[in-house]
């Protein structure tokens, strides 16, 4: 053995040296002092459980003890320092001993024991490292792994356990997920601090104190069992003196709580946590102040809270005999997370109120059914939260086809065993992208891409999460493209249906094509097929086609046609056929039988040689133009998306001269010498007619007495001779026409 620093606050022993640090670390009561055999030393290391209160605690350990809590931590590490020959035990010891003047009953300690050695796989009949508690003079051990220590139920679990690697059953691994912290989830209650592999939860020895025979000295050892070269280590703190170990009345929870619930998801993989104020969000620390149990003596002494998880078959949730539960190993702290063994099982969580000098108490209690609490039966797990994956591709610039996409995820809560990995392409799942990458291939470009990832744990209900839409993939470019034309069966015209070709030359080949047809350079709405059905709007315009070559992950690169000039329908028509005499004044008719197409619009044009009489109307009253020529009537037959189409009458004969509807004179006032007389002209036909008149005594014209005159002065020479008028109407295209009104008396003197 190696021998250690003799540490002292009161005195100090003639060979040792004092080392103030330790002491002060321990907390020492006046009174009390301390001596090291071996390896210590003082560590300011904070974690979850231990310690609970100041600033530093002591390391005593069967290695190099200023090794277990390095400034710089390497998890990887081994602590392991043969102190004494190789392969024989080793050890390290601290003896506290408390001057009778103290007056003291009872000596407390808090204390942990942490090793390299692997736990749960030894014998405990065959014990390795460990932990000894005892008083000098005595075999009893005080450092027990606590057993039915810490209950009063009618049926207890059981018996108390040295605190040895092989016996005890309670270690956690520094950084074990399945250990999260109150309030969290898989949150390490251990820091990467140590290389240490496993650490027990925080406990307290109560060692009782007599002084019959003097001072008491209290011997606490780390030693290794025939193994020197993994190391193990007492951490040690807050050494206190109280007038009792156990006496008068226990801690309990406040009744106004009821005991506390168990907090958290019923399922595999998700924490548990015993919550002792449930009408509060947080979740109070158990050795918080406020944790909810109260010391019966009204006292403000905090109650610090031990626990013990236990597992049964569902048909046992309201047994209280302790004998039906398994106590879970490694699961004495506040926060448990569920085990695929825990599967199909309920829980139990016993709390022990720990007071120094105080019994302990033990809730729920199997005489008081409200305060049984166990949990329901234990589901598949659930992911409480995780992230959603990020898709990483090339640097600098969009996607394009062949470049690998990789998933990036972080992990779950609770973690999870594996992924599964779905790919998708615009929301479709890419066949047989199952893979953490992805290769870009020619049927994704131009579509966002994203992944699914699945996260699995053993009894556990897979969750998902969806990346953002990643690209999109760039579009390839075609090798070649065709030049597209317009073709059609004869003539490009109303009626017809003009047809796309594509044209050779599109490499790769598309899987199809798109149309767009365009009429003067403007696109046709809805007009996107490969064929098109002329349509009345497009004569006499332009028509072209638009074709695109399509294909997964190309680009749409438009090739435009030729033009092609669009011709009206051709119109059959019919010939006109004039009716009636063709002479001025008559009434000509045209009409015009089965016009083709039906419902053409005509219009009428009446023709004399080539002069224009007449056009809208289909009768003609013949004008003295006409007079000598025939007459022709033109008809022009319109329709849309037809071409116009004039159709000529055969001629008519000559038009002949009009007939005047001759009036019938007559001569008014007496015949007389010196008298005058008056000629009315009668009623002249058509209108326009223009007379003339000559006056005649007897058979002889009267000279001067013509044209327009029609009033007449008789003359003497007229005595005893009769009067007569002739009229003569004239009117252009008419034949002229005369006629001589009857004769007056004879003139009288």
């Amino acid at each position: 053995m190696v021998a250690g620093a003799s540490l002292t606050l009161l005195s100090t022993a003639p060979s040792a040296q004092a080392e103030p640090d330790v002491p002060t670390a321990l907390g020492l009561p006046a009174g009390v002092t301390a001596t090291v055999s071996g390896s210590s030393a003082v560590s300011t290391t904070r974690f979850d459980d231990f310690p609970s209160q100041g600033d530093d605690f002591v390391v005593l350990s069967t290695g190099n003890a200023g090794a277990v809590f390095p400034a710089a931590p390497d998890p990887d590490a081994q602590l392991s320092t043969d102190l004494g020959d190789d392969g024989a035990p080793d050890s390290s010891t601290l003896e506290l001993t408390v001057a009778p003047t103290t007056g003291a009953g009872c000596l407390f300690v808090d204390f942990a024991l942490a090793t390299e050695e692997p736990v749960h796989k030894y014998d405990p009949a065959n014990p390795s490292d460990g932990l000894s508690i005892t008083k000098r003079g005595s075999e009893k051990e005080y450092a027990q792994n606590a057993g039915w220590g810490y209950f009063e139920q009618s049926t207890r679990p059981a018996a108390p356990a040295p605190y040895t690697a092989n016996a005890v059953k309670y270690w956690h691994h520094p950084g074990d997920p399945l250990d999260p912290v109150p309030g969290t989830a898989e949150e390490p209650w251990l820091p990467e601090a140590t290389a240490l592999n496993s650490v027990t939860t925080r406990d307290t020895a109560r060692i009782p104190l007599s002084f019959a025979a003097g001072a008491e000295v209290v011997r606490i050892t780390v030693a290794d069992a025939g193994n020197g070269d993994l190391d193990s280590a007492a951490l040690l703190d807050r050494v206190r003196l109280g007038s009792s170990c156990a006496a008068g009345t226990g801690v309990e929870p406040n009744p106004v709580h009821q005991g506390g619930v168990i907090a958290g998801i019923r399922g595999v993989g998700n924490a548990l946590v015993y919550d002792p104020i449930p009408s509060t969000d947080a979740i109070e620390r158990y050795d918080s102040s406020g944790n909810g149990w109260r010391s019966p003596s009204g006292a403000d002494v905090p109650v610090e809270l031990r626990f013990r998880w236990y597992r049964s078959s569902e048909g046992n949730s309201f047994v209280g005999d302790m004998t039906k539960w398994e106590a879970i190993p490694d699961a004495d702290r506040q926060a448990y997370v569920p085990t695929a063994v825990d599967y199909g099982k309920v829980l139990l969580c016993l709390v022990t109120g720990v007071v120094d000098g105080r019994r302990y108490e033990t809730f729920p209690s199997t005489g008081e059914a409200n305060t049984w609490y166990v949990t329901t039966r234990i589901t598949s797990g659930t992911f409480v939260s995780g992230e959603a994956p990020v898709i990483t591709g090339p640097s600098g610039r969009p996607p394009a086809v062949g470049d690998v996409l990789t998933a990036q995820i972080g992990h779950t809560v609770p973690r999870e065993d594996t992924w599964v990995w779905k790919w998708f392409a615009d929301g479709s799942a890419i066949s047989g992208a199952t893979g953490r990458t992805l290769t870009l291939s020619a049927a994704q470009a131009g579509k966002r891409i994203t992944v699914e990832a699945s996260a699995r744990r053993l009894n556990f209900a897979d969750r998902a999460w969806t990346s953002a839409p990643y690209g999109p993939v760039e579009l390839q470019e075609w090798a070649s493209t065709g030049a597209p034309e317009v073709v059609v069966d004869g003539v490009p015209a109303y009626g017809q249906t003009l047809v796309a070709e594509p044209g050779t030359g599109w490499l790769p080949t598309p899987d199809r094509y798109s149309y767009q047809w365009k009429r003067n350079g403007s696109v046709v709405p809805n007009a996107t097929y490969a064929s098109y059905a002329i349509r009345t709007e497009d004569v006499g315009a332009r028509i072209s086609v638009v074709v695109s070559g399509v294909k997964p992950g190309f680009l749409a690169v438009p090739r435009e046609s030729a033009e092609v000039t669009i011709l009206g329908a051709g119109m059959a028509g019919a010939t006109p056929v004039v009716t009636g005499t063709p002479q001025v004044g008559q009434r000509l008719a045209g009409t015009v039988a089965d016009w083709d197409p039906i419902g053409s619009t005509l219009t009428y044009q009446w023709y004399a040689g080539d002069t224009l009489l007449q056009e809208g109307s289909s009768f003609l009253t013949v004008p003295a133009s006409a007079v000598g020529k025939p007459v022709i009537l033109k008809v022009t037959g319109r329709r849309p998306g037809y071409s116009p189409r004039t159709v000529e009458s055969a001629p008519t004969a000559v038009v002949a001269p009009g007939v005047l509807t001759v009036g019938n004179p007559r001569i008014s006032g007496t015949a007389k010498v010196g008298s005058t007389l008056f000629a009315s002209p009668g009623a002249w036909a058509p209108s326009g007619v223009k007379v003339s008149y000559r006056w005649k005594v007897g058979n002889k014209a009267v000279t001067g007495a013509r044209g327009a005159r029609d009033t007449f002065v008789v003359p003497r020479t007229a005595k005893g001779k009769r009067i007569t008028v002739t009229v003569t109407g004239t009117l252009a295209g008419y034949t002229t026409a005369k006629r001589t009104s009857p004769a007056t008396a004879k003139v009288a003197r």
